[in-house]
Protein backbone atom coordinates (compact mmCIF):
# COMPACT_ATOMS: atom_id res chain seq x y z
CA UNK A 1 0.00 0.00 0.00
CA UNK A 2 3.01 2.27 0.24
CA UNK A 3 2.85 3.06 -3.44
CA UNK A 4 -0.60 4.59 -2.98
CA UNK A 5 0.96 7.23 -0.78
CA UNK A 6 2.41 8.54 -4.00
CA UNK A 7 -0.28 10.87 -5.31
CA UNK A 8 0.74 10.18 -8.91
CA UNK A 9 0.19 6.45 -8.54
CA UNK A 10 -3.14 7.01 -6.84
CA UNK A 11 -4.25 9.46 -9.51
CA UNK A 12 -3.20 7.02 -12.25
CA UNK A 13 -5.22 4.23 -10.66
CA UNK A 14 -8.34 6.36 -10.21
CA UNK A 15 -8.01 7.70 -13.75
CA UNK A 16 -8.23 4.16 -15.01
CA UNK A 17 -11.58 3.84 -13.23
CA UNK A 18 -12.81 7.31 -14.15
CA UNK A 19 -15.76 6.12 -16.22
CA UNK A 20 -16.93 3.77 -13.48
CA UNK A 21 -16.61 6.49 -10.84
CA UNK A 22 -18.43 8.99 -13.04
CA UNK A 23 -21.25 6.55 -13.75
CA UNK A 24 -21.48 5.66 -10.07
CA UNK A 25 -21.60 9.34 -9.10
CA UNK A 26 -24.31 10.11 -11.62
CA UNK A 27 -26.39 7.13 -10.51
CA UNK A 28 -26.01 8.02 -6.84
CA UNK A 29 -27.01 11.62 -7.48
CA UNK A 30 -30.10 10.56 -9.42
CA UNK A 31 -31.10 8.13 -6.69
CA UNK A 32 -30.44 10.74 -3.98
CA UNK A 33 -32.60 13.27 -5.82
CA UNK A 34 -35.33 10.67 -6.21
CA UNK A 35 -35.31 9.37 -2.64
CA UNK A 36 -35.14 12.89 -1.17
CA UNK A 37 -38.19 13.97 -3.13
CA UNK A 38 -41.70 14.28 -1.68
CA UNK A 39 -42.46 10.77 -2.97
CA UNK A 40 -40.33 9.32 -0.18
CA UNK A 41 -39.77 12.11 2.35
CA UNK A 42 -42.57 14.39 3.47
CA UNK A 43 -41.36 18.00 3.13
CA UNK A 44 -41.64 20.02 6.32
CA UNK A 45 -42.07 23.79 6.63
CA UNK A 46 -40.70 25.75 9.55
CA UNK A 47 -42.36 28.59 11.39
CA UNK A 48 -40.57 30.36 14.21
CA UNK A 49 -40.95 33.18 16.70
CA UNK A 50 -38.68 34.91 19.16
CA UNK A 51 -39.96 36.00 22.55
CA UNK A 52 -38.49 38.14 25.29
CA UNK A 53 -39.71 37.00 28.74
CA UNK A 54 -41.01 39.58 31.22
CA UNK A 55 -42.68 39.69 34.66
CA UNK A 56 -41.36 36.28 35.76
CA UNK A 57 -38.73 37.26 38.34
CA UNK A 58 -40.89 36.29 41.31
CA UNK A 59 -40.96 32.57 40.55
CA UNK A 60 -37.34 31.44 40.98
CA UNK A 61 -33.69 32.51 40.96
CA UNK A 62 -33.21 31.36 37.33
CA UNK A 63 -33.06 33.88 34.53
CA UNK A 64 -36.39 34.73 32.92
CA UNK A 65 -35.40 33.08 29.64
CA UNK A 66 -34.49 29.85 31.48
CA UNK A 67 -37.85 29.95 33.25
CA UNK A 68 -39.57 30.40 29.90
CA UNK A 69 -37.78 27.35 28.48
CA UNK A 70 -38.81 25.29 31.53
CA UNK A 71 -42.47 26.24 31.17
CA UNK A 72 -42.61 25.83 27.39
CA UNK A 73 -40.97 22.41 27.70
CA UNK A 74 -43.27 21.28 30.52
CA UNK A 75 -45.39 18.15 30.10
CA UNK A 76 -48.56 20.21 30.64
CA UNK A 77 -47.95 22.36 27.57
CA UNK A 78 -46.83 19.38 25.50
CA UNK A 79 -50.05 17.50 26.31
CA UNK A 80 -52.10 20.58 25.54
CA UNK A 81 -50.43 20.97 22.14
CA UNK A 82 -50.87 17.25 21.40
CA UNK A 83 -54.58 17.39 22.26
CA UNK A 84 -55.27 20.71 20.54
CA UNK A 85 -53.70 19.74 17.21
CA UNK A 86 -54.46 15.98 17.33
CA UNK A 87 -50.77 15.22 16.93
CA UNK A 88 -51.21 11.48 17.40
CA UNK A 89 -53.09 11.33 14.11
CA UNK A 90 -51.04 14.09 12.51
CA UNK A 91 -47.76 12.29 13.20
CA UNK A 92 -49.35 9.03 12.00
CA UNK A 93 -48.92 7.19 15.28
CA UNK A 94 -51.06 4.15 16.02
CA UNK A 95 -53.43 5.25 18.77
CA UNK A 96 -53.82 1.61 19.88
CA UNK A 97 -50.10 1.23 20.46
CA UNK A 98 -49.00 0.55 24.04
CA UNK A 99 -46.33 3.23 23.81
CA UNK A 100 -48.46 5.80 22.01
CA UNK A 101 -47.74 8.52 24.58
CA UNK A 102 -43.96 8.01 24.42
CA UNK A 103 -44.02 7.91 20.62
CA UNK A 104 -46.02 11.11 20.22
CA UNK A 105 -43.78 12.93 22.72
CA UNK A 106 -40.71 11.78 20.79
CA UNK A 107 -42.23 12.98 17.52
CA UNK A 108 -43.23 16.27 19.19
CA UNK A 109 -39.65 16.87 20.38
CA UNK A 110 -38.40 16.28 16.83
CA UNK A 111 -40.80 18.83 15.37
CA UNK A 112 -40.76 21.45 18.15
CA UNK A 113 -37.56 23.09 19.40
CA UNK A 114 -37.04 25.93 21.84
CA UNK A 115 -33.64 27.49 22.47
CA UNK A 116 -32.25 30.51 24.28
CA UNK A 117 -30.36 33.00 22.14
CA UNK A 118 -27.33 34.95 23.26
CA UNK A 119 -29.55 38.03 23.63
CA UNK A 120 -31.68 36.28 26.30
CA UNK A 121 -34.64 35.82 23.97
CA UNK A 122 -36.25 32.41 23.42
CA UNK A 123 -36.67 31.10 19.88
CA UNK A 124 -39.55 28.71 19.18
CA UNK A 125 -39.32 26.69 15.95
CA UNK A 126 -41.95 24.22 14.74
CA UNK A 127 -41.82 21.96 11.67
CA UNK A 128 -44.94 20.67 9.96
CA UNK A 129 -45.96 19.48 6.51
CA UNK A 130 -48.47 22.36 6.36
CA UNK A 131 -46.86 25.83 6.67
CA UNK A 132 -50.10 27.35 7.99
CA UNK A 133 -50.37 24.65 10.64
CA UNK A 134 -46.77 25.25 11.72
CA UNK A 135 -47.53 28.96 12.14
CA UNK A 136 -50.73 28.21 14.07
CA UNK A 137 -48.85 25.86 16.39
CA UNK A 138 -46.27 28.53 17.19
CA UNK A 139 -49.05 31.03 17.92
CA UNK A 140 -50.82 28.52 20.17
CA UNK A 141 -47.67 27.56 22.05
CA UNK A 142 -47.02 31.23 22.85
CA UNK A 143 -50.63 31.62 24.01
CA UNK A 144 -50.45 28.47 26.13
CA UNK A 145 -47.24 29.74 27.72
CA UNK A 146 -48.85 33.02 28.78
CA UNK A 147 -51.90 31.18 30.12
CA UNK A 148 -49.69 28.79 32.10
CA UNK A 149 -47.63 31.62 33.56
CA UNK A 150 -50.81 33.51 34.50
CA UNK A 151 -52.16 30.41 36.26
CA UNK A 152 -48.87 29.99 38.16
CA UNK A 153 -48.92 33.70 39.00
CA UNK A 154 -52.44 33.48 40.39
CA UNK A 155 -51.75 30.25 42.27
CA UNK A 156 -48.80 31.90 43.99
CA UNK A 157 -50.90 34.85 45.13
CA UNK A 158 -53.87 32.64 46.04
CA UNK A 159 -51.70 31.03 48.72
CA UNK A 160 -50.74 34.45 50.05
CA UNK A 161 -54.37 35.56 49.93
CA UNK A 162 -55.48 32.62 52.11
CA UNK A 163 -52.75 33.41 54.66
CA UNK A 164 -53.71 37.10 54.88
CA UNK A 165 -57.41 36.24 55.11
CA UNK A 166 -56.64 34.03 58.10
CA UNK A 167 -54.63 36.86 59.65
CA UNK A 168 -57.55 39.23 59.03
CA UNK A 169 -60.01 36.81 60.67
CA UNK A 170 -57.80 36.41 63.74
CA UNK A 171 -57.25 40.15 63.98
CA UNK A 172 -60.98 40.85 63.70
CA UNK A 173 -61.68 38.27 66.43
CA UNK A 174 -59.17 40.04 68.72
CA UNK A 175 -60.78 43.41 67.97
CA UNK A 176 -64.30 42.10 68.66
CA UNK A 177 -63.19 40.52 71.94
CA UNK A 178 -61.44 43.69 73.10
CA UNK A 179 -64.35 45.86 71.98
CA UNK A 180 -66.69 43.77 74.17
CA UNK A 181 -64.46 44.36 77.19
CA UNK A 182 -64.29 48.10 76.46
CA UNK A 183 -68.08 48.25 76.13
CA UNK A 184 -68.45 46.52 79.50
CA UNK A 185 -66.10 49.05 81.10
CA UNK A 186 -68.04 51.94 79.56
CA UNK A 187 -71.39 50.65 80.75
CA UNK A 188 -70.26 49.58 84.21
CA UNK A 189 -67.87 52.37 85.11
CA UNK A 190 -68.87 55.15 82.72
CA UNK A 191 -65.42 55.27 81.20
CA UNK A 192 -65.30 56.81 77.74
CA UNK A 193 -61.94 58.54 77.24
CA UNK A 194 -59.45 58.29 80.08
CA UNK A 195 -57.38 61.34 79.20
CA UNK A 196 -60.20 63.82 78.66
CA UNK A 197 -62.29 62.49 81.56
CA UNK A 198 -59.34 62.75 83.95
CA UNK A 199 -58.67 66.35 82.90
CA UNK A 200 -62.34 67.38 83.19
CA UNK A 201 -62.91 65.69 86.58
CA UNK A 202 -59.67 67.09 88.02
CA UNK A 203 -60.65 70.58 86.87
CA UNK A 204 -64.19 70.16 88.22
CA UNK A 205 -62.94 68.88 91.56
CA UNK A 206 -60.58 71.84 91.94
CA UNK A 207 -63.30 74.32 91.03
CA UNK A 208 -65.74 72.69 93.47
CA UNK A 209 -63.25 73.02 96.27
CA UNK A 210 -62.45 76.63 95.32
CA UNK A 211 -66.07 77.82 95.27
CA UNK A 212 -66.99 75.84 98.40
CA UNK A 213 -69.41 73.42 96.80
CA UNK A 214 -71.50 71.10 98.91
CA UNK A 215 -69.89 68.12 100.54
CA UNK A 216 -72.00 65.72 98.47
CA UNK A 217 -70.84 67.28 95.20
CA UNK A 218 -67.23 67.19 96.27
CA UNK A 219 -67.52 63.57 97.43
CA UNK A 220 -69.15 62.58 94.14
CA UNK A 221 -66.34 64.14 92.14
CA UNK A 222 -63.78 62.52 94.46
CA UNK A 223 -65.49 59.15 94.01
CA UNK A 224 -65.34 59.41 90.24
CA UNK A 225 -61.69 60.43 90.34
CA UNK A 226 -60.91 57.42 92.55
CA UNK A 227 -62.76 55.19 90.06
CA UNK A 228 -60.66 56.59 87.22
CA UNK A 229 -57.51 55.99 89.25
CA UNK A 230 -58.57 52.39 89.99
CA UNK A 231 -59.95 51.36 86.57
CA UNK A 232 -58.54 53.97 84.25
CA UNK A 233 -55.13 52.34 83.82
CA UNK A 234 -56.60 49.08 82.56
CA UNK A 235 -59.07 50.99 80.38
CA UNK A 236 -56.27 53.09 78.90
CA UNK A 237 -54.21 49.96 78.11
CA UNK A 238 -57.20 48.42 76.36
CA UNK A 239 -57.72 51.60 74.33
CA UNK A 240 -54.04 51.62 73.29
CA UNK A 241 -54.29 47.95 72.36
CA UNK A 242 -57.43 48.66 70.33
CA UNK A 243 -55.62 51.43 68.42
CA UNK A 244 -52.75 49.03 67.67
CA UNK A 245 -55.12 46.28 66.50
CA UNK A 246 -57.01 48.69 64.23
CA UNK A 247 -53.75 49.83 62.65
CA UNK A 248 -52.71 46.21 62.09
CA UNK A 249 -56.09 45.41 60.53
CA UNK A 250 -55.74 48.40 58.21
CA UNK A 251 -52.28 47.23 57.13
CA UNK A 252 -53.53 43.69 56.45
CA UNK A 253 -56.43 45.18 54.49
CA UNK A 254 -54.04 47.10 52.25
CA UNK A 255 -52.02 43.93 51.66
CA UNK A 256 -55.21 42.02 50.82
CA UNK A 257 -56.19 44.67 48.28
CA UNK A 258 -52.75 44.47 46.68
CA UNK A 259 -52.90 40.66 46.42
CA UNK A 260 -56.43 40.78 44.98
CA UNK A 261 -55.27 43.28 42.38
CA UNK A 262 -52.41 40.93 41.46
CA UNK A 263 -54.79 37.97 41.17
CA UNK A 264 -57.23 39.88 38.96
CA UNK A 265 -54.48 41.37 36.84
CA UNK A 266 -54.33 40.27 33.19
CA UNK A 267 -50.56 40.32 32.83
CA UNK A 268 -48.50 39.41 29.79
CA UNK A 269 -45.36 37.34 30.38
CA UNK A 270 -43.66 37.76 27.01
CA UNK A 271 -42.84 40.42 24.48
CA UNK A 272 -42.95 39.32 20.84
CA UNK A 273 -39.64 40.11 19.14
CA UNK A 274 -40.23 38.14 15.93
CA UNK A 275 -43.74 37.09 14.90
CA UNK A 276 -44.31 33.69 13.22
CA UNK A 277 -45.42 33.47 9.60
CA UNK A 278 -46.32 30.77 7.08
CA UNK A 279 -43.18 29.71 5.22
CA UNK A 280 -43.27 29.55 1.42
CA UNK A 281 -40.20 27.29 1.20
CA UNK A 282 -39.64 23.93 2.85
CA UNK A 283 -36.97 23.57 5.50
CA UNK A 284 -36.68 19.77 5.47
CA UNK A 285 -35.25 17.83 3.81
CA UNK A 286 -32.29 19.81 2.50
CA UNK A 287 -31.95 18.01 -0.83
CA UNK A 288 -28.60 19.42 -1.92
CA UNK A 289 -27.07 18.30 1.37
CA UNK A 290 -28.51 14.81 0.98
CA UNK A 291 -27.25 14.58 -2.61
CA UNK A 292 -23.77 15.85 -1.66
CA UNK A 293 -23.47 13.52 1.33
CA UNK A 294 -24.64 10.55 -0.72
CA UNK A 295 -22.22 11.37 -3.56
CA UNK A 296 -19.22 11.76 -1.25
CA UNK A 297 -20.05 8.60 0.68
CA UNK A 298 -20.50 6.52 -2.47
CA UNK A 299 -17.35 7.81 -4.11
CA UNK A 300 -15.31 7.27 -0.95
CA UNK A 301 -16.50 3.67 -0.66
CA UNK A 302 -15.84 3.13 -4.37
CA UNK A 303 -12.29 4.46 -4.10
CA UNK A 304 -11.68 2.31 -1.04
CA UNK A 305 -12.98 -0.76 -2.91
CA UNK A 306 -10.75 0.02 -5.93
CA UNK A 307 -7.69 0.26 -3.69
CA UNK A 308 -8.52 -3.04 -2.00
CA UNK A 309 -9.09 -4.77 -5.34
CA UNK A 310 -5.83 -3.41 -6.76
CA UNK A 311 -3.92 -4.41 -3.68
CA UNK A 312 -5.40 -7.90 -3.82
CA UNK A 313 -4.45 -8.25 -7.48
CA UNK A 314 -0.88 -7.22 -6.74
CA UNK A 315 -0.64 -9.80 -3.96
CA UNK A 316 -1.90 -12.55 -6.30
CA UNK A 317 0.51 -11.55 -9.03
Amino acid sequence: MKEYLDSRALFKLLWAWKIHLALLGGAVMLLAVLFSSSLFITPLYKSQARLYPVNARAFSEESESEQMLEVIGSSDLKRKMIETFSLVERYKIDSQSRAVHAKVLKAYDKHVTCVKTRYETVEISILDRDPKMACAMVDSLMSFYNAKMLAMHREKYQGQLAAFQQDMSRKQADIDSLDSRLSAYRQRYGLLDYQSQTEQLTLGYAEALARGASRASVDELKKRLDLLAERGGTFRQMQARMTELLQQREQIGRQLEEILSQINRRENFSVLVEAPFSADKKSYPTRWLIVLASLLSAEFLAVLLILLMDSSNQVKS
